[in-house]
């Protein structure tokens, strides 16, 4: 919206002037009256009368225009000494020097009026000064020297002082022109600042841009966020205001890598201006084809974080944006940015809400079934009588297997939230993987009891990694294939060209796909066997937590032959291959 301060001002002037006549004519008249009883001729009084009923019609309007109104008392008071001189009589107040004066200044008045060419009105002013001097001159006898004098003071004095009262005129506006920009970009920055922090839904940034564009006098408002094209990335506008006619903004989205250079500019942190007609192609036809002109934008951060930008647009004309402009983006980036991570540390919150309450949920039903079964079978044997030793010997054995299963849940849920505080250790060392993967594989025969083949493959291939967390996670893996995956289970040890990698798959359906990107989350509870009971959620993603704190990955691979978890960890210092060896290890049930 642009700004009607100057305009005001300008405004203001006019009806001054305006004023002043009102009162400075009647003043006249009765002075007139007074001197010679009354004025000489009807054509003085209805001359008095107009100036005066026009002077009060513009200083009564809303947008007063006193240029014409200066013009005729101007041309009524030297028409009026002109007759005087002329006949010999006496119209006026004014002699020949007093009148002189009063053209003068209202010669000055109508020049710094104008609101446009002041220069070309000025010398058309001093042009019909100069004549009415040579004329005044002519019929009062004067020589042509002194006319020529009177001429060249009253053509410079126009001029001069005009130029002068302009100029003052002029630096008077702008001053009121950047108070007034100043006042209006502290109540955008305002109501931005209100829109953002009363609004916690989409339509906050959307006041925010249209608070944004009072500020300015730009066409066009925008913020727009960072998004993913293609794997690359780009960005996507989410709110806009106009201003003025409004047009059809078609580009409401593009790849940051038809921008390089912008792109880095962005990055690092700083305000980008474009001036399309110093662009090179093809980024100058994309500008054209939008119709912009010029355009300014900062970016916004979250976190440190690049995730938008906002800025102006002007379509009309190219201009120069100043740095009140840019001042006022860079406020609003910083509140945008504000509230954005405002909203991630909500979304954040209530994930863990929910992670907390599906976890409480879960732990207490896969806590209460291992410990209903080791309390009650505890009880059992402290009264039973007469039991044999094979009972016993049974009793006792599902009690281990019940508590290694109650050890490993409360096992990973204490490497969760070590990992959380930061507070997890990694011990890396150098190790054998296919060691690792037998032993992972040797405590798995008693806590399971499903009549499954577990097939181990590969040779001695050396990691650098902590060994019991590498066995944390093949259990985890073993476990979740055993668990829900087909009758047969095997693992195999590969040193690939890439990372020495452990290969868990099995015979079964494996993961839908629409869980595919699921599974690794935290409390995240896939597909459940029909035999097997539901888990808590988190062996997964604790196991690809410690697979990143000891440099390595661990991923879900499907593809149309096999469905697998690969863990893969940092090479270690090549050992001395071993023989190839293979086992199959049924686990036994009961």
């Amino acid at each position: 919206m642009t700004s009607r301060a100057p305009v005001e001002a300008q405004e203001r002037f006019h009806r001054y002037v305006a004023v002043l006549l009102a009162v400075t004519i009647p003043v006249v008249a009765v002075v007139e009256v007074l001197r010679a009883g009354h004025p000489r001729t009807p054509a003085q009084w209805a001359g008095y009368l107009a100036l005066i009923v026009w002077s009060a019609h513009v200083a009564r309007n809303p947008k007063p225009r006193a240029v014409s109104l200066v013009l005729a008392t101007m041309w009524y008071t030297a028409t009026l000494i002109v007759i005087e001189e002329f006949f010999g009589v006496q119209l006026t107040a004014f002699d020949f020097t007093s009148g002189f004066g009063l053209v003068l200044l209202m010669s000055v008045l109508a020049g710094t009026l104008v609101p446009r060419h002041r220069l070309a009105w000025s010398a058309g002013l001093a042009l019909s000064v100069s004549i009415w001097i040579v004329v005044m001159g002519y019929l009062r006898g004067e020589d042509a020297g002194t006319m020529s004098v009177r001429a060249v003071i009253g053509v410079a004095g126009v001029i001069f002082t005009t130029a002068l009262v302009s100029m003052l005129f002029d630096q008077l506006a702008d001053a009121i022109h950047k108070q007034d920009r100043s006042a209006r970009l502290q109540q955008a920055i305002a109501r931005c600042s209100e829109a953002l922090l009363v609004h916690s839904d989409t339509s906050a940034v959307f006041e925010a841009v249209k608070a944004l564009i009072e500020a300015t006098d730009a066409d066009y408002a925008y913020v727009d966020q960072t998004i993913d094209i293609d794997g690359e990335p780009g960005w996507e506008i989410i709110a806009d205001a106009h201003q003025g006619e409004v047009r059809d903004h078609q580009w409401n989205s593009g790849n940051y890598s038809l921008f390089p250079d912008l792109y880095g500019a962005l990055l690092g942190g700083r305000a980008v201006v474009v001036q399309t007609r110093e662009l090179s192609e093809p980024l100058r036809s994309l500008y054209q084809t939008d119709g912009i002109q010029s355009e300014v934008m900062v970016p916004i951060f979250v976190g440190g974080q690049f995730r938008g930008t906002v800025g102006f647009i002007q379509y009309t004309e190219e201009r120069k944006w100043s740095e009140a402009e840019i001042e006022a983006l860079w406020r609003a980036s910083h509140m945008i940015g504000a509230y954005w991570g405002r909203l991630d540390a909500a979304a954040q919150l209530r994930a863990s809400n929910d992670s907390k309450d599906r976890l409480l949920a879960s732990v207490s039903h896969e806590i209460r079934t291992p410990l209903t079964a080791i309390v009650g079978l505890s009880e059992e044997i402290a009264s039973a009588r007469g039991l044999g030793p094979e009972e016993l010997d049974e009793l006792n054995s599902i009690i281990a297997v019940q508590s290694r299963e109650l050890a490993e849940l409360v096992e990973d849920l204490l490497v969760a939230s070590r990992a959380d505080f930061g507070n997890l250790s990694i011990r890396p060392e150098r190790i054998d993987l296919r060691a690792q993967v037998e032993l992972a594989a040797g405590g798995l025969r008693e806590s399971h009891r499903a009549s499954k083949i577990l097939a181990l493959e590969g040779r001695e291939v050396y990691a650098w990694a902590d060994p019991l967390r590498v066995r944390q996670i093949l259990r985890n893996l073993m476990t979740n294939a055993i668990k829900y995956g087909g009758d047969r289970v095997t693992v195999s040890v590969e040193n690939n060209s890439r990372l020495p990698c452990i290969i868990v798959s099995d015979d079964g359906p494996g993961v839908p796909d629409t869980e595919a990107d699921l599974i690794f989350e935290r409390y995240y509870r896939s597909a459940q066997s029909p035999t097997q009971p539901g888990s808590v959620g988190i062996g997964l993603s604790v196991s690809r937590q410690l697979a990143e704190l000891m440099g390595g990955t661990l991923a879900y691979v499907a593809d149309e032959s096999s469905h697998r978890f690969e863990l893969c960890l940092p090479r270690a210092e090549q050992a001395d291959a071993g023989d190839r060896r293979a086992s199959e290890t049924p686990i036994a049930a009961g």
